[in-house]
C-alpha cells in the first residue's frame, strides 16, 4: 500500500519529480514503517528534511520501493542477510539518494541528471540500478567504539559532473570552471545499516578492485554490482566522518591514483581547473 498524506502540502506544492499540480501528496522518502520501528513519529517536524511533495500518481510508484519486509529487517535488525535482501537493499538506497538529493536541490549525479533517472525509473518502470553505480554497506556495531582512522581522502571524476570534461567518445580530457556536486558520494545510515553509493570514471583496468579496496579501508563492503559469493557481513564499529571523507572532488591534498589518467597529468602539473580541455 502506498504511503499517502494530503497533509503538508495543502498549498498544493508541484511534484518534485513532474511538476504536476494535481493530486498532491506528501512523500515519505524513508518509509514511515521504517521510522516506526525506531519508535519514531513519521511526521515529526526533525524528519521534514525526508519528506518531499510528489502527485498521486508518483507517490504510488515510489512507494512499491518500500514493499519488502524482509529488506526493512535488515535494516532494523541487522539480519536476515541474504542475497536477496542486500540485491534490494542495494536497489532501495539508490533510488531513496536520488530522491533525497533531488529534494535538497544538490547531490552527487546532480539535479537534472537525478530528476531524469528517477523519472525513467517510475514513469516507464525501467527496472535496474543505473549504470555505473556502486553501493557499499556495513552492519553497524555500536558496542565499540570506532578507532580514529586518518587517512588522505582519493579524488574522483565523477560521471555527470559537467566540470569533467570529456572527448568525442566520453574519455574524460580535462576539466572546466562550472559548478558542480560538493561530494564524491552519498552515505546515509539507518538502523544497523550503513550505505555509501556513488559513480566515477575509470583509473584503469583494475578501477573497480581498487575502489572495493578503498571502501573496505572504512569497513563496508559492496553490495551492487553484487559479488559471486554473499560478502561476509558482521558488525563492525564504523566512524561515520571517515565514510563522509574518503572521497573528494577536490584535487589538492587529495590521492588521484582513482582519477583517469588524462586528469591525473592535468592535476599533477598543479594546474587550476579553467574552461578548456587540457
Amino acid at each position: 500500500m502506498a504511503e499517502i498524506s494530503q497533509a503538508g502540502n495543502d498549498e498544493g506544492r508541484p511534484c518534485l519529480l513532474c511538476g504536476s499540480l494535481e493530486e498532491p501528496t506528501v512523500e515519505h522518502i524513508i518509509p514511515q514503517a521504517l521510522w516506526s520501528r525506531f519508535g519514531l513519529d513519521p511526521d515529526h517536524d526533525d524528519l521534514a528534511r525526508f519528506r518531499t511533495d510528489l502527485c498521486l500518481t508518483h507517490n504510488q510508484a515510489t512507494s512499491v520501493l518500500h514493499q519488502r519486509s524482509e529488506m526493512m529487517d535488515l535494516i532494523e535488525t541487522g539480519s536476515p542477510v541474504t542475497k536477496k535482501t542486500l540485491q534490494h537493499l542495494g536497489d532501495w538506497i539508490v533510488w531513496i539518494t536520488l530522491l533525497l538529493s533531488l529534494a535538497r536541490g544538490r547531490g552527487v549525479l546532480g539535479v537534472e541528471a537525478s530528476r531524469r533517472l528517477l523519472l525513467r525509473r517510475f514513469d516507464t518502470h525501467h527496472a535496474g540500478t543505473p549504470k555505473g553505480v556502486r553501493v557499499y554497506a556495513a552492519l553497524v556495531d555500536d558496542s565499540v567504539e570506532p578507532m580514529d582512522s586518518e587517512g588522505t581522502p582519493y579524488v574522483l571524476a565523477l560521471k555527470g559532473d559537467s566540470r569533467v570534461l570529456l572527448n568525442e567518445n566520453g574519455v574524460p580530457i580535462g576539466f572546466s570552471l562550472r559548478e558542480g556536486p560538493i561530494n564524491a558520494s552519498e552515505s546515509i545510515r539507518l538502523g544497523r545499516v550503513v550505505m555509501l553509493v556513488g559513480s566515477s570514471y575509470s583509473s584503469g583496468d583494475d578501477h573497480d578492485r581498487r575502489l572495493d579496496q578503498a571502501v573496505a579501508r572504512v569497513g563496508l563492503k559492496r553490495i551492487f554490482p553484487p559479488e559471486k559469493t554473499l560478502p561476509k557481513m558482521e558488525p563492525t564499529p564504523i566512524r561515520m566522518a571517515a565514510i563522509s571523507e574518503l572521497f573528494t572532488v577536490i584535487l589538492h591534498g587529495a590521492d588521484d591514483s582513482l582519477m583517469p589518467e588524462a586528469l591525473r597529468a592535468f592535476a599533477s602539473r598543479g594546474e587550476e581547473p579553467r574552461d578548456v580541455a587540457d
